[in-house]
């Protein structure tokens, strides 16, 4: 962006932010303190199956491989020498999963169902990964230690840089895409099995009728639509509750949330600003980065995406985008999830803890964000629910006291009280690196643990920090 072009998006966003008349003053207005109610529009979008010490144990001044407060496992090792009775050393520690000399974009796909990662869990010991992997995944199961770093992932890492990246956000449940989904959309899994559920696979049952935040926005009057296509790798759980599926088809439901919208309908809405005040993003099989899709096909839509926004600065100046990951696939995570005393309602199925499941990557980009922060208070998937209710009130309904109590509703995560940062991060090519890494990912051999392991550490530096925790 040369400058004369950054000059005039800064005017044209600084000028939004405070609510000026286009034909204002071209001198860029001094941006006042930041207000939650400064945010117009929440922009969510859910990728697919990555823990975040895969993504970003290795990233400066976050809760990573360096933590010093990791956990001590039962016979007095560090949670990251998880036991592995068929290895050599009877330990297994994170490793490289280095893109450049293996086909590790291509990375393959581990058990995450619902008895495989309580075995991980393991009752909150964290000692079950390789024992719960080998026995689900065989030869892959090692693969659950494997990590990317920054040379791997230069995108998402230049975001964490530059915006707000939550090291204390766990996915919602112990299980896999579906029910973390539907938290995501109803605050719910209906453990108590009062309508249809609980919902603890992928699998659909009998019809679900619960009812989701969306048909509370509605009620509400606050906008609200989802962007999917005809591929969205069964990841728009609305399509399985029956108030949606029966809805007339001139109906806000049909047309909001079941409506295929291809990518270029919400480029161009992006850039026109036709977006309504929340906005759920479900990304095609091949772009949601759950392997063996490509992490470099993901970060080139993000790319996209974060473009189109930003080629509209008065949209961008009230806007917040949040990225975050339905569960971890089965990846490795050090950091033991909360989980409720038992008994607690609506918090378990068959005397089992629902969750919270294991921390996945979660980054919150908007001028309301920026500055290479951490935010180390603990999220959950309902936590982008709750933003929504706390900027326009409408209550996440579904919801059970104890989640409520335990995680936040994301505005720690943002700098409220200070004046925002309009201006753009210089971003690293994702269009080249997504070339590289298509043909890398066909011809390089497949990644596997070394010989000789040792325990990895983080890029030197500490990052400012957000919240509380």
């Amino acid at each position: 962006m040369s400058d004369f072009s950054r000059r005039r998006f800064l005017q044209s966003a600084a000028l939004a932010l405070a609510g000026a008349a286009p034909e204002a003053p071209t001198a860029i207005a001094q941006p006042r303190p930041a207000r939650l109610s400064d945010i117009d529009h929440i922009i969510i979008m859910m990728k697919e199956n990555r823990s975040f010490d895969h993504y970003f144990g290795t990233l400066s001044g976050v809760r990573g491989f360096s933590d010093p407060k990791a956990m001590r496992l039962a016979g007095g090792g560090s949670v990251f020498e998880q036991p592995d009775p068929e290895s050599p050393s009877k330990v297994a520690l994170p490793f490289h999963l280095d893109t450049t000399t293996t086909s590790a974009q291509r990375l393959a796909d581990l058990d995450h169902s619902w008895p495989v990662q309580h075995a991980s869990f393991a009752n909150g010991k964290m000692n079950g990964w390789l024992a719960a992997h080998r026995d689900a995944d065989r030869n892959r199961g090692p693969l659950t230690m494997g990590y990317l770093t920054r040379a791997d992932l230069p995108f998402y890492h230049a975001l964490a840089d530059a915006f707000t990246i939550c090291d204390g956000y766990f996915c919602s449940i112990l299980g896999p895409t579906i029910p973390n989904r539907f938290f995501a959309m109803t605050g719910s899994i209906d453990a108590a099995g009062s309508n249809s559920g609980p919902q603890i696979d992928n699998r659909i049952r009998s019809p679900i009728s619960w009812e989701s935040y969306p048909e509370r926005l509605e009620r509400a009057g606050i906008t609200w639509r989802i962007y999917h296509d005809l591929d969205d790798f069964n990841c728009n759980v609305c399509k399985f509750l029956v108030q949606y599926r029966q809805a007339p088809k001139n109906s806000p439901l049909r047309h909001n949330a079941l409506r295929n919208r291809p990518f270029y309908e919400l480029l161009y809405d992006l850039r026109t600003g036709n977006i309504p005040q929340v906005t759920w993003i479900v990304p095609p099989s091949y772009l949601s980065e759950h392997p063996d899709y490509l992490p470099a096909a993901g970060e080139h839509h993000t790319q996209q995406i974060l473009s189109a926004l930003w080629s509209n600065p008065s949209l961008w100046a009230r806007t917040a985008f949040i990225i975050h990951y339905d569960e971890n696939d089965g990846l490795f995570d050090h950091v033991p999830p909360p989980t409720p005393e038992p008994g607690t309602p609506d918090e378990f199925v068959d005397h089992m803890p629902v969750g919270l499941g294991f921390r996945v990557p979660c980054l919150v980009i908007s001028p309301f964000s920026r500055g290479g922060f951490v935010c180390s208070d603990t999220f959950d998937h309902t936590s982008t629910l709750r933003l929504i209710e706390t900027r326009w009130g409408v209550e996440v309904a579904k919801l059970s006291a104890w989640r409520r109590a335990t995680c936040g509703d994301l505005t720690a995560a943002f700098g409220f009280g200070e004046p925002p940062s309009l201006d753009l991060p210089s971003l690293p090519d994702t269009g080249s690196a997504l070339a590289r890494a298509e043909d890398e990912a066909m011809s390089l051999p497949p990644p596997a643990p070394p010989a000789a392991e040792t325990l990895p550490s983080q890029e030197p530096g500490a990052r400012p920090r957000r919240g509380k925790a």
